[in-house]
């Protein structure tokens, strides 16, 4: 009896399970729009450079009629430090800058130690929904300390605290100004900067290296999906900014920041963005890389585990391409 039971309870949390996933993805896929007004269809280098150059314009123009920027001109960083812990390996500030709206944020600075003056890479980490600075340092988070792991590596690293926002895309600026205060850093070689981000992290990545010219590689982890893919599983609609939706298929976003290197983290277990979808997406943005001439310029993990990051590509291709040591200290941490 208590088997037939337990068959019984199961049973319906399956049925309820399955019930519920496919309102989801129906109600989801009444926004799927019916046609593209960019999508990348180019056949030669010319046709894609040009389509970029045009995308990108029109991203930036979506981002600047819900927030206007702010030029650094304008609105200086004023970037003060609160507070110094000296560890072992780097020194870790604390500091306060100037947003784009002209409130101060806060953000962990790591200069690294023992290493010489540098110059040294830099890298921007970035946190998810409900994340923040210290999150993106912690081990046992979803974002495994992969900040920690950077700042080991000899990388000068800059991880903010940024807020929940109608729209992701309405930190774009913010970001920029991110990477504005690594490149004027007198420790920081304004030629290997990168950025890695996990969940909206991921979805901050894709957007600020696809507008952002100065960074050189980029890791999008738990983010990278197709448009469908989006819309089939219950996501916060941050990411349908005025615009955006119809601009292109979501994956293709990410052919802006082609032909430079990028590793795109997709799990297995995912529940934010079903495999198969991230799988469909790498597909056609490898597609697309392959148009820019660099095919062998990206790369997905895929790993059977949950909403997380995990490094086993990104650190490898990061260091190949900044000159750090990251995956060094992420092979040490994983002997023990």
């Amino acid at each position: 009896m208590k088997s037939t039971l337990t068959y019984v309870y199961w049973s319906i949390v399956f049925i309820g399970t399955l019930t519920c996933t496919s309102a989801a993805e129906h109600d989801g896929l009444k926004r799927l729009p019916q046609k593209f007004d960019m999508p990348f269809t180019a056949a030669t280098l010319e046709e894609a450079q040009q389509w970029q150059k045009a995308a990108r314009e029109k991203l930036l123009g979506y981002v600047e009629a819900l927030c206007p920027r702010k030029s650094t001109a304008e609105l200086p960083l004023d970037v003060k430090i609160v507070s110094t812990e000296e560890l072992d390996a780097y020194t870790k500030h604390r500091i306060t800058y100037v947003g784009n709206e002209g409130e101060r944020k806060t953000a962990i600075l790591t200069i690294p130690k023992g290493k010489g003056n540098g110059p040294f890479p830099g890298m921007l980490t970035l946190h998810g929904h409900g994340g923040n600075e210290d999150a993106v340092f912690n081990p046992q988070s979803l974002y495994k300390a992969f900040a920690d792991d950077f700042a080991l590596g000899g990388y000068v690293v800059i991880a903010p605290s940024l807020e929940h926002r109608n729209y992701a895309g309405m930190q774009l600026w913010n970001l920029m100004r991110l990477v504005d205060i690594l490149e004027t850093r007198p420790e920081v070689d304004r030629e290997r900067l990168g950025v890695a981000g996990v969940s909206m992290g991921g979805e901050w990545t894709m957007f600020v290296a696809a507008c952002d010219l100065r960074l050189k590689a980029a890791v999008v982890s738990g983010w990278m999906c197709t448009t469908k893919g989006c819309l089939t599983v219950p996501n916060c609609e941050c990411w349908e900014m005025p615009g955006f939706l119809t601009m292109m298929d979501v994956c293709e976003i990410n052919l802006l920041f082609a032909p430079k290197p990028v590793v795109f983290e997709s799990s297995l277990r995912d529940p934010c963005f079903p495999i198969n979808d991230c799988r469909e997406g790498y597909v056609r943005i490898r597609a697309g890389y392959a148009v820019f001439g660099a095919k062998d310029a990206i790369w997905q993990d895929i790993w059977d585990a949950g909403h997380e990051w995990h490094g086993e590509l990104a650190y490898p291709m990061i260091d190949g391409v900044l000159k750090g040591n990251a995956r060094d200290v992420y092979r040490e941490k994983k002997r023990y």
